[in-house]
Formats: structure tokens, sequence, C-alpha cells
């Protein structure tokens, strides 16, 4: 089965997650996206959270959390989610193909999309 690997951050704050939609969809996503071949999982962070929320992440700050595999949505593909936290310069500006960020409860399970689903699980 085909795999796609994506760097994402995750910031969790009472309960609720730091998530994202993207334009029509339903479901919401961590904020980040794939890496490229030859990417280090830390950098191509830094550059989908630049392309698609319009902040600077603080490099020191900056870390290696997990990694959770779970199904692809709309794809017959696994995703293994490189999971970082990381403090940010700037206010969150929704940009390129993200059509709304907000901190969304982690018992809203119907809205997440599965891979969000398996990282929620991991913490149980």
């Amino acid at each position: 089965m085909k795999r796609i690997k994506c760097a994402c951050l995750v910031k969790k704050e009472n309960n609720k997650l730091l998530l994202v939609r993207v334009r029509d969809n339903q479901h919401w996503y961590l904020p980040g996206g794939k890496i490229e071949q030859g990417e280090i999982a830390s950098e191509a962070l830094k550059r989908e959270i630049r392309e698609e929320l319009n902040i600077k992440l603080i490099p020191k700050s900056i870390q290696y959390l997990y990694t959770v595999t779970g199904p692809a949505y709309n794809e017959k593909a696994l995703v293994d989610l490189v999971c970082f936290s990381a403090d940010w310069e700037g206010e969150i500006q929704p940009k390129a193909e993200i059509s709304e960020v907000d901190w969304i409860e982690c018992k809203e399970t119907n809205l997440l999309a599965p891979a969000v689903l398996e990282l929620i699980k991991s913490w149980d």
C-alpha cells in the first residue's frame, strides 16, 4: 500500500487541538503537509506552516514528538504523521489551500480526519 509522509504541528490546549480545514473539505487536519524527497521533516514542517498559516516557527522550539500512522483521507494509502511541537512568531492567517483554522475539541470525532483520530487514540 502507498505511504505518504507528512510533517505536522501538534498544538493542544484545554483538550482542543489546533486544526485546519482545506477548501470544501468537511474534515479537520493537523497543520502541515507532505515531506518532499530529500527534505528533512523539521524543514518540511517550517515550510508547510509558513505556506499554510503565514507564521514562522521558532527553530529552537521545534521538538519531535512521535510518528503516528493512519489511513489517508480520500486516498488508498497510509499516512505517516511525523508530529512536532513548536512555538511561532506572527498571527495565524490561513493561506494557500487552507480555508479555516480553529481550536477543535478532541471529542468531536465526526469532524476529524482519520489520521487525526489515530493520533488521539494513541493518547489514551
